[in-house]
């Protein structure tokens, strides 16, 4: 009943908010929201996700059903995940419901009357009421992917805390947690089926990585010219910077890194996190012979110099690129929160990384298996000195094979477990 009540409060807010879209952002936003796709009856699943990194969690899991032949609504809150939904529901038309997160047009239940599958599955934080209020509703069965404490673990030292959260929790049906740390916490909560900790998304990194070549050679314009610049560089010479922004620059300053750059001995590829002309602008200002290349460029390198870095101004190739990188810099650290460090890490790169970490389960899980295979970067000051001080010696990745292929049976058999609870 709660969550009946705190949705019609959201409805309410959104009713005295109407102003709002009458803003650029706010008739972007509504416009977005507007963008559902028909109809196709009653559905079997309904999932949520926030964005791309939790679509990837739960890609395998809804494209195995779309394969067995079920019907699956799907909804997102975020613009930047639209267009990949879009593509996968153009091949899957009658199989395959989107709908954008009512966040600015929400009206009271609206979610609970749209969807129409018995069984729902979230992801992550997003509880969003007229989804929780959902898995109250009779007969639907509910579920929490990539569920985790972190941040608010030291709370359960608190008896009304661990109360609220097994009262919170105890609305879904089972929980699958992020990490093992969290699945132990979820155990000793009790009152609260708990399924086996796993990272989802390694099936899906792992099929992308063995289908590198193939889609590098389609989205990336003369991609047999780059890897010949790359092949004048001993692997572990090859650092890549994805999802970079601007803060994450300071790396450059590392004099080390700078006259290694300069003498060619190392070679950098930039992914900005935000395509954009002013990438090459702001290496050029550094003192950098700098090539950038785009949808449209022609396979041409100056023949005056070999670049010593490279602006990637494409979509759609990062995670497939770490496979021919020695290291990797995650970007993201020193901004909100740092991006995925799992795709290079499943790559077999060693990563570097801002301080940002908190949000990423992904970290901790790295941590856990191989240490040295993944360095946080405390300050903009160790920042400039983190090439100098890295570890010569390759991390020791002998548990890594084996923890890859466990996250593989433990999703499957979450998933076998799934379909016995629903």
């Amino acid at each position: 009943m709660i969550w009946q009540v705190i949705d019609l409060l959201h409805a309410l807010i959104c009713f005295l908010l109407w102003p709002v879209r009458l803003l650029p952002w706010g008739r972007k936003r509504a416009q977005f929201e507007s963008l559902r796709t028909p109809h196709i009856g009653l559905c079997d699943w309904s999932f949520e996700v926030s964005s791309e990194g939790e679509f990837e969690q739960v890609k395998p899991w809804i494209m195995s059903l779309l394969k067995a032949e079920k019907k699956v609504e799907l909804v997102y809150a975020s613009e930047s995940v639209h267009k990949t939904l879009t593509n996968l529901q153009q091949h899957y038309s009658n199989q395959l419901r989107l709908i954008p997160l009512p966040l600015l047009t929400h009206t009271p239940w609206s979610l609970v009357r749209a969807l129409t599958a018995p069984r729902l599955v979230l992801c992550r934080y997003d509880f969003f009421p007229s989804l929780m209020a959902r898995t109250s509703v009779v007969g639907v069965s509910s579920g929490l992917v990539w569920a985790s404490f972190k941040r608010r673990r030291h709370r359960l030292e608190n008896v009304w805390w661990r109360r609220w959260y097994r009262l919170f929790y105890g609305s879904f049906n089972w929980v699958v947690p992020a990490t093992r740390e969290d699945e132990k916490l979820f155990n000793a909560l009790g009152g609260i089926q708990v399924l086996s900790a796993c990272e989802m998304r390694v099936p899906q990194i792992q099929f992308r990585l063995q289908e590198a070549a193939t889609q590098l050679l389609e989205r990336f314009p003369h991609w047999s010219v780059f890897l010949n610049l790359l092949s004048n560089y001993a692997f572990e010479s090859r650092w890549i910077m994805g999802s970079a922004w601007e803060s994450d620059l300071g790396l450059l300053d590392d004099p080390k890194l700078r006259r290694d750059l300069l003498d060619k001995k190392t070679h950098l590829t930039l992914v900005p996190h935000k395509l954009g002309p002013q990438w090459k602008e702001l290496l050029m200002a550094r003192g950098f012979d700098v090539l950038e290349i785009t949808s449209t460029w022609n396979g041409e390198i100056p023949t005056s110099s070999r670049p010593q870095v490279v602006v990637l101004n494409l979509k759609g190739v990062l995670c497939e690129l770490y496979s021919v990188m020695g290291h990797a810099y995650v970007g993201g650290g020193f901004e909100r929160s740092v991006h995925s460090v799992l795709e290079p890490f499943v790559a077999g790169c060693k990563i570097l990384c801002g301080p940002k970490v908190h949000r990423s389960t992904e970290v901790e899980a790295i941590q856990s298996v191989a240490p040295q295979a993944l360095t946080v970067i405390l300050d903009q000051t160790r920042l400039r000195t983190a090439y100098a001080d890295l570890i010569v010696s390759p991390p020791d990745l002998t548990l890594r094979a084996e923890w890859l292929d466990n996250q593989s049976k433990l999703l499957k058999s979450n998933l076998h477990e799934v379909m016995r609870l629903c």
